[in-house]
């Protein structure tokens, strides 16, 4: 049997009102070190107890190391960090533990010296240096190691693209080419001799479609940026989906350390602004179905906030795009709260949103404040109108509120309303807002349910 039970309390000179009708995605966690070069070994360590292979680039320095990940994800290999003329301690201790019996340095020795890798034959390890003229020369060779038909082909002269491709291109056993913007180099051309297509990431800002047309077979996968770029190769070349990671997309170490383990893990890398979520990695997370998060690299590579973010993100069920601003953060600052407490976040059901935010417009339009409708009748009634299953229900409303952080405050504010809030017992929560001319103006809906 289902009970009810109701709960009213007026604020003065705004309004809020409480009702409560008697799967979740884990937090991002994080990979990282006091430095690049402890966030790679820190990668290391938890996917490798050992390693017969491991990968070393230069960590201060990308054009010789992007087209690493699929070599060592061949090799089943860690790729590890150092500076140019020494080799890091860090490093040095790690390729110790996982008792490496060769090490593969990409990149001539104006990237790493010889110093370093005479470091390493002096810890008894085999080393093989891949290092080619020129970053183009130094992948092409790289690919010489992968026999594939197809290639990957991503500009040479900025890091993002090839390392959000490089989990799919790991995976796949894909080499990645590298090109300039206006021409193929020649060592890229030469090492696509008996390629059949190719797979071509960004836009023609950064791979010309004079370049293109020299690619066999080629299609393109871009956005407008580089998270753009990010989330049509995520979402149009997906990996198993359910996890992912997260890694700056503004300095490659920690994306480059990772795409090896997230190649390991069936994942793809989602690239991020470090201290905000722009829009289009929030609808890369959202529309794959990404429920857990991991983040390479400190908080000065992605900070606490964005990363709070991007684990709310993964609590969506629905499309992010049908959420306004306001509604994202109600239901943001909901989970604040429940976590501050020690309870579990609430999903975000966009359907139940759906239904919140007719809940809004309803009150300005019919001029009335109350969980009871003239138009559908009770919270609980209206959600079965609309297709809403649950156990269990619950409403706030508020009118006059006219931010986000004011009717948060109002709720939280009372005891009533906090209790829903904060309800161990609820599971999903829809948020409706809703902006007109009328009496109080601007009108907010919290629903709650257990499925």
């Amino acid at each position: 049997m289902i009970t009810r039970f109701k709960v009213v309390t007026l604020l003065l000179p705004l309004l809020a009102l409480s009702i409560l009708f008697i799967q979740n995605a884990d937090a991002a966690a994080r990979i990282s070190g006091e430095s690049r070069y402890a966030t790679a070994v820190e990668i290391a360590q938890e996917g490798w107890q050992s390693s017969e292979t491991v990968v070393l680039a230069r960590g201060n320095d990308f054009p010789d190391a992007l087209a690493g990940g699929p070599l060592a994800y061949h090799f089943d290999a860690p790729i590890l960090l150092t500076a140019r003329d020494s080799l890091t301690s860090v490093t040095r201790s790690e390729i110790n533990r996982l008792q490496a019996k060769r090490v593969i340095i990409l990149g001539g020795t104006s990237a790493i010296s010889k110093s370093v890798e005479d470091t390493l034959k002096s810890m008894g390890v085999e080393v093989e240096r891949i290092g080619g003229k020129n970053r183009y020369d130094t992948a092409a060779r790289i690919a010489k190691k992968l026999p594939a038909t197809k290639a990957v082909v991503a500009s040479g002269q900025n890091f993002p693209d090839a390392l959000a491709v490089a989990p799919y291109a790991a995976r796949n056993g894909l080499p990645i080419l590298l090109t300039s913007k206006e021409s193929l180099p020649a060592e890229t051309k030469t090492a696509l001799t008996g390629k059949t297509s190719t797979i071509v990431v960004g836009g023609t800002g950064v791979v010309s479609n004079q370049v293109v047309n020299q690619l066999p077979s080629a299609k393109r996968y871009s956005g407008t940026d580089r998270y753009g770029t990010a989330k049509e190769i995520i979402t149009k070349l997906p990996l198993a989906g359910g996890r992912a990671y997260v890694a700056t997309g503004t300095n490659f170490a920690d994306a480059l350390a990772g795409s090896v383990l997230a190649a390991k893990r069936n994942a793809p890398i989602v690239l991020t602004n470090s201290t905000n979520v722009p829009n289009v990695v929030r609808q890369t997370i959202s529309e794959s179905n990404i429920t857990s998060l991991t983040v390479f690299g400190g908080t000065a590579a992605v900070n606490e906030a964005t990363s709070n973010l991007l684990s709310s993100i993964g609590l969506i069920d629905g499309d992010i795009n049908k959420v306004s601003s306001q509604e994202w953060d109600v239901f943001l600052k909901v989970n604040e709260e429940r976590v501050k407490a020690n309870l579990k976040p609430l999903r975000l059901s966009v359907d139940l949103s759906a239904v919140a935010r007719v809940k809004s417009k309803d009150m300005h339009d019919v001029n009335y404040f109350d969980h009871q409708s003239p138009t559908y009748g009770s919270p609980f009634e209206m959600m079965d109108d609309f297709g809403i299953t649950y156990r269990r229900a619950a409403e706030n409303i508020a009118a006059g509120y006219t931010s986000a952080s004011a009717v948060m405050e109002g709720w939280m504010n009372s005891p009533g309303h906090r209790a829903n809030i904060m309800n161990k017992d609820l599971t999903h929560i829809g948020v409706g807002y809703y902006k007109g001319t009328n009496n109080y103006r601007e009108y907010w809906t919290q629903m709650f349910i257990t499925p």
